[in-house]
């Protein structure tokens, strides 16, 4: 299993921050691999709904489709989803942490690789996947900081 953590300060209460990185009609807007979305897309997404979210690394394109596992509003939402093309189970969530002055933001993301690509994975995968969630954490930032 493969483990990428990425965390980022944002100027905005926790409240605000969870509601958006929790609506998956913002992912787009700040997420790097992501190319569309549908299902539960335009709220804060809850427990045992399911999201479809269609994404691209490099050349290649998957679709997941996720669900909330686990929502404790406004620090936790866990979601969970096996991809249609590669059959990659991953896992990623979400904590979020008031401080005085905005909220800490973490992002976990667990993934398990296919015996048939983990050549691909050690070579090129996992380094693009920790290059994105990087991005996306850096571009929720800026989007969040800007209202």
């Amino acid at each position: 299993m493969t483990n990428v953590h990425s965390s980022v300060h944002v100027k905005q209460p926790v409240e605000k921050v969870f509601d958006y990185v929790t609506t998956a009609s913002n992912w787009p807007k700040w997420h790097p691999s992501t190319v569309s979305v549908s299902g539960a897309v335009f709220h804060p997404a809850l427990e045992g709904e399911t999201i479809v979210e269609t994404v691209r690394f490099g050349m290649a394109r998957d679709r997941f489709t996720w669900k909330v596992e686990e929502r404790q509003s406004p620090n936790r939402w866990v979601i969970r989803a096996t991809s249609e093309r590669y059959r990659q189970k991953v896992r990623i969530a979400y904590t979020l942490t008031a401080q005085d002055d905005g909220t800490l933001w973490e992002r976990e993301m667990c993934f398990d690789i296919p015996k048939s690509l983990q050549l691909l994975d050690r070579l090129l995968f996992s380094k693009l996947v920790k290059k994105n969630s990087e991005t996306a954490v850096r571009q929720l930032k800026e989007v969040m900081e800007s209202y």
